[in-house]
């Protein structure tokens, strides 16, 4: 049910608004970590933030996520790049759970309603991958899953 909401959603939202584009200032957004922390995309000011949105139920994400979790591994704390993932439209339950069996660490946050940031975002699909600039603004996109090639050409301005 909460699958067909999310589509419903954003079926509609797509009649009133405009997808967001290069150059764009990122919606702020604000959201608990898995681990409890907050974070809001002030925190990442001054980096790069790659965003990333999934859902437990999605099969591409599925198939995607562990070439974000090698790449979530390689950064360092002193990294031009942060990395962030948001799971749609999923219950905690189901994402703690998924999170646990298949040993991410990555950071997530849960997005259950799809209103918090996904709509703010425009995402109209997922995966979708995106890159905000020190500034705040959307640098680049992917929507879709992106191969392991793909993946390291989408950070690789990214990583120093």
């Amino acid at each position: 049910m909460k699958k067909f909401i999310f589509i419903l959603i954003f079926a509609i939202s797509t009649t009133f608004s405009f997808a967001l584009e290069i150059g764009d200032k990122a919606p702020n957004f604000k959201v608990q970590l898995s681990d409890g922390k907050q974070v809001s995309l002030s925190d990442y000011k001054g980096k790069y933030l790659f965003l990333h949105f999934w859902a437990t139920w999605c099969g591409p994400c599925r198939k995607e996520l562990p070439e974000l979790q090698q790449f979530y591994q390689s950064l360092s704390p002193s990294s031009n790049i942060q990395f962030l993932a948001i799971c749609i439209s999923d219950s905690k339950k189901n994402m703690d759970s998924f999170m646990s069996k298949n040993k991410f660490t990555f950071p997530t946050a849960l997005d259950e309603s799809g209103f918090l940031v996904a709509l703010p975002y425009d995402v109209q699909a997922i995966p979708v991958s995106i890159i905000i600039n020190p500034e705040g603004k959307i640098e680049k996109q992917v929507i879709g899953m992106m191969s392991p090639k793909a993946l390291q050409n989408f950070v690789k301005d990214y990583v120093n």
